[in-house]
């Protein structure tokens, strides 16, 4: 009789459990028993039957000392991270409303790249904010916070005038936009 997914599941449970428990004095880690909380709901996991002793589980002290965890991450992240703490801090709200896209790009070797480049271009032609957007695998480039569509019009116009290079690639998209 073919085994359910309920007891395949409950079976690589124990399978995952049983390898760490015997995986784990191999590393050549100090072992440390758990709080009798954990060892309780862990052997209830592991006991499915009263035939089956409850077993202790023990960690390395290597796990047990990890209060901090260091994340590597692209420098635009952090960036983007900060401004949007700040800008909450500032009390900025945001809703539904108007950007005009001047560059989207899904190709992976150039438009991280051109969005940067573009980006800095357009911080020296006009007095709006300039928002780098990556929603995979796109990069997108987008102006504005444009409360009406009337006012994202008229704002693409003047734009299209300014870089006539990127009139063509210039549209208005609705997106969520700050409240200053």
């Amino acid at each position: 009789m073919p085994a359910t997914s309920e007891q395949m599941k409950h079976l690589s449970t124990h399978i995952l459990l049983l390898l760490l428990l015997f995986a784990l004095p191999v590393c050549g880690q100090e072992a440390v028993s758990t709080p009798t909380d954990v060892v309780n709901d862990s052997t209830t996991l592991l006991s499915h039957s009263d035939s089956v002793p409850p077993v202790e589980l023990v960690y390395p002290q290597i796990l047990l000392d990890m209060p901090n965890v260091h994340v590597e991450q692209d420098s635009l992240v952090t960036l983007l991270m900060e401004e949007k703490i700040a800008g909450v801090e500032r009390g900025e709200q945001e809703r539904a409303g108007y950007r005009v896209q001047v560059y989207s790009s899904n190709n992976p070797s150039r438009g991280k790249s051109e969005a940067l480049l573009i980006e800095q271009r357009v911080k020296q032609v006009v007095n709006v904010s300039v928002y780098v957007i990556y929603a995979s695998p796109s990069w997108k480039v987008r102006l504005g916070d444009f409360l009406t569509e009337q006012q994202a019009a008229e704002f693409r116009n003047a734009f299209k005038n300014l870089c006539p290079d990127l009139a063509d690639y210039t549209y208005i998209v609705r997106d969520q936009v700050k409240i200053r």
